[in-house]
């Protein structure tokens, strides 16, 4: 870069930055990223080099995701996500979409998000991009287990474990094994889902994907509480929870403190469990975090039902039905429903 600077060379100055904000990003510091990105924008818009634009804000979008901070990821990307329509780069605007996709998932934004992953698809099974139809495909996946269709979200994993193993993509597989661990832990196959876990995590680990090993340490923590592995769960949360902060994932933050309340609360540790079900909602409310806001309401109520009974439980518990009824997840609707009607009569 200090050879752009001194040669004049603003369009190679530019895109050095580019590129610096990527390798700081992967690493990650997502500080760092976004100022090299910011700083790349800046000199592409000077020159009027419309390309260069839409992949620093692609860039800079994704910084913002990584760090909660949604509404400023969705106005990056939708702004590169324009240009590259102007532009007629489908490739650019496949990868946009999908990244639009993640970010409005993440807001809780389910029907949207699917929408976009299934526009991505569609552009990259044009392109005949194996590798990107099968990471459209795992985030469409996730959309569905989240709504409830898990059928239809193993499908869609398997789909894209198949591409991913096909082609040799390391990374790829283990995101897909890692979702199809979640869907064996809610089937009720928990060893499966600690055995499939722990393989996604070595993977990681070996990649050095700090962001693939703390959701994989999150959900192994969930599956090991299951199965009575009580010490073993708190060390990945505590793993997980490190990991999170130093990437600045707050709403990664909260899931992972929802998750530990839980497993306080089935301990019977209820003041501690509530307490970190604060902390989450507290995160999840400031980082727009829809999903993890219901849960932290709901964990909160659920503490209070045990220790002050239905009176005071009522008001976080009915806070969280709202937010889950907006999500459209019905099935923790309909489980919440049930224990108020259940006192009612």
């Amino acid at each position: 870069m200090t050879q752009y600077e001194a040669a004049g060379d603003r369009r190679g100055k530019a895109d050095a930055l580019n590129q610096v904000g990527i390798v700081w990003y992967l690493t990650p510091d997502n500080d760092a990223g976004a100022r090299a990105q910011s700083e790349a924008l800046s000199l592409y818009r000077e020159l009027g080099d419309r390309h260069g634009q839409a992949n620093s804000l692609a860039d800079l979008g994704m910084v913002r995701r990584q760090t909660s901070r949604f509404d400023a990821s969705v106005e990056a990307q939708s702004e590169a996500l324009s240009i590259y329509r102007e532009l007629g780069d489908r490739y650019g605007e496949a990868n946009s979409l999908r990244d639009l996709g993640i970010v409005h998932c993440l807001m809780g934004e389910y029907a949207l998000a699917a929408q976009r992953q299934r526009e991505a698809f569609d552009i990259y099974k044009e392109l005949d991009d194996r590798v990107h139809q099968a990471y459209a495909l795992n985030e469409l996946g996730v959309v569905r287990r989240l709504t409830g269709d898990l059928d239809g979200a193993r499908d869609a994993h398997t789909q894209a474990l198949e591409h991913y193993t096909d082609l040799g993509d390391r990374f790829g597989r283990a995101n897909s094994i890692r979702h199809l661990g979640v869907l064996d832990r809610l089937s009720g196959d928990a060893p499966t889902a600690i055995r499939v876990l722990e393989e996604a995590l070595e993977t990681y680990r070996d990649l050095g994907s700090r962001g693939g090993e703390a959701a994989s340490l999150s959900e192994l923590g969930v599956a090991c509480g299951l199965v009575g592995e009580q010490d073993a769960a708190v060390e990945a949360f505590r793993q997980s929870l490190e990991i999170l902060r130093e990437l600045g994932d707050r709403c990664g933050e909260a899931e992972v403190l929802n998750h530990r309340g839980a497993l306080l609360r089935m301990s019977g540790d209820l003041a501690a469990g509530c307490g970190r079900f604060e902390q989450a909602l507290g995160l999840a409310r400031d980082v727009r975090c829809p999903l993890e806001t219901a849960r932290a309401l709901e964990g909160i109520g659920r503490c209070d039902w045990m220790v002050d009974g239905p009176a005071l439980a009522e008001g976080p518990l009915r806070e969280a039905v709202a937010v889950y009824r907006q999500l459209g997840v019905r099935a923790s609707v309909d489980d919440i429903e049930r224990l108020l009607v259940s006192q009612a009569g």
